[in-house]
């Protein structure tokens, strides 16, 4: 559980950037606005999977992926699907395979991630499920996936929390929204994560006897993670 956690922390916690991009960024269209020709989409195979809700795709890691690749000329629109494993980008009309085939990988690699294209059935899926399916988020609307993904962390740690001390079913949930708003904070780049160890440790104080607190802070430190 601790290495999973201090993976979480890890992946999940990384910068946030922001930025504007064209074609209504961050608005997951209908369907039925997601229809392009062919040759104007490519799928990546990406290991964007949330390591605190595998369930999900990461959004604090995919979010500035997808907002950089939009800054390309050549990338027109750029998607995550829901389960963090594939990325949809529809091309710029005008641009060329080549132009194509070095945006994506200069992105990539200063992101350090390796991405594997789709081709021929596996493609063919893949533009059945982008046109026909809802759940794909583009840019800033994996905000949406962060925020689930909070209250998952939050709730996990409530679990941990009730292995070290006592707490009643009210002070449970009263804690787990308030660090699920502060995670969500955190993970959707509103505030830091130190500044986020700061808020829940406050509200931590707010709601438990001192000699709890300590016994919190003993075995997990002061971000509510456990120690090594």
């Amino acid at each position: 559980m601790a290495s999973s956690l201090v993976a979480i922390e890890t992946v999940c916690s990384a910068s946030v950037q922001t930025g504007h991009c064209a074609d209504q960024t961050g608005v997951r269209a209908s369907p039925a606005a997601r229809t392009f020709e062919s040759s104007r989409l490519s799928f990546y195979e990406v290991p964007l999977v949330c390591p605190a809700a595998p369930q999900i795709g990461c959004g604090s890691a995919s979010k500035p992926l997808l907002l950089e690749l939009e800054r390309s000329d050549v990338v027109s629109q750029a998607w995550l699907n829901r389960a963090g494993t594939i990325m949809a980008i529809v091309w710029s009309e005008p641009s060329k395979p080549r132009q194509r085939s070095k945006a994506v990988k200069a992105v990539l690699k200063e992101r350090g991630m390796a991405a594997k294209e789709l081709t021929g059935d596996a493609k063919e899926q893949a533009v059945k499920d982008f046109q026909s399916g809802s759940d794909w988020y583009r840019g800033t609307d994996v905000d949406r996936l962060s925020e689930e993904e909070a209250g998952v962390i939050a709730n996990r740690w409530i679990g941990k929390f009730r292995e070290k001390i006592v707490l009643t079913d009210e002070t449970a949930k009263v804690l787990q929204e308030a660090f699920t708003g502060q995670l969500k904070r955190q993970l959707t780049g509103k505030i830091s994560r130190e500044e986020a160890r700061e808020e829940m440790l406050k509200i931590a104080r707010q709601q438990l006897e001192e000699k709890d607190v300590a016994v919190l802070l003993e075995a997990f430190g002061s971000g509510f993670r456990p120690k090594n």
